[in-house]
């Protein structure tokens, strides 16, 4: 057999035999191109997180809530002990709620939540709730909450949470809504907020 037709047999292998491993062994960047392309899809599916300036944040969701004034599904201890009378709340209508998540820094530098906006509420606070020396806890704003370096906060019931006083529309279970959070380093990241049970 000469040397041209021996040639001449593997090109066709490789064009027209044994699907498409012969000409993907060709072009070994093609495979890894495919390979990457799909670990990135898994990689991205079933969580809901977003990235901004190197920070994630995973899992952000709310409490449902009622746009009644002096209404809210919050339990007296999660929320200001004035809440009933809305007097803490700078006479605000409507009831009130609170966004809870995790945002995670794998940066070298501390970043921080400084505010956040939304449109289904008049007023947006970052609060954290303690408990005093006679076991009450309290709630009030904060003016930021910090994210270490390396490290990650959780705004958690019973912690830092963005609280959403004066509801402008009912948040029920299943909901979703915008928010928009600012950092200090990191600027603006607006993300999608799931209404949810603890």
């Amino acid at each position: 057999m000469m040397l041209s037709q021996v040639t001449t047999e593997k090109e066709w292998m490789v064009t027209h035999g044994k699907g498409w491993w012969p000409r993907a062994r060709r072009a070994p960047g093609l495979v890894l191109l495919i390979v990457l392309a799909l670990v990135a899809l898994t990689a991205c599916g079933g969580s809901e997180e977003a990235e901004a300036g190197g920070l994630r944040l995973d899992e952000p969701w709310a409490r449902p809530g009622l746009a009644s004034p002096g209404q809210s599904t919050m339990s007296h201890d999660e929320t200001d002990e004035a809440t009933d009378d809305n007097s803490a709340h700078g006479g605000h209508g409507g009831g009130t709620s609170a966004i809870f998540l995790t945002i995670s820094n794998p940066g070298n530098e501390d970043d921080r939540l400084v505010a956040a906006t939304t449109d289904v509420a008049e007023v947006v606070e970052i609060h954290r709730s303690t408990i005093d020396a006679s076991g009450v806890m309290r709630m009030g704003p904060i003016d930021g909450v910090t994210i270490p370096a390396g490290g990650k906060a959780e705004l958690k019931p019973g912690a830092e949470h963005i609280m959403l006083i004066g509801l402008t529309r009912d948040l029920e279970v299943g909901d979703r809504f915008s928010a928009t959070l600012q950092f200090e380093r990191a600027g603006e990241m607006t993300i999608e907020v799931e209404v949810r049970e603890p």
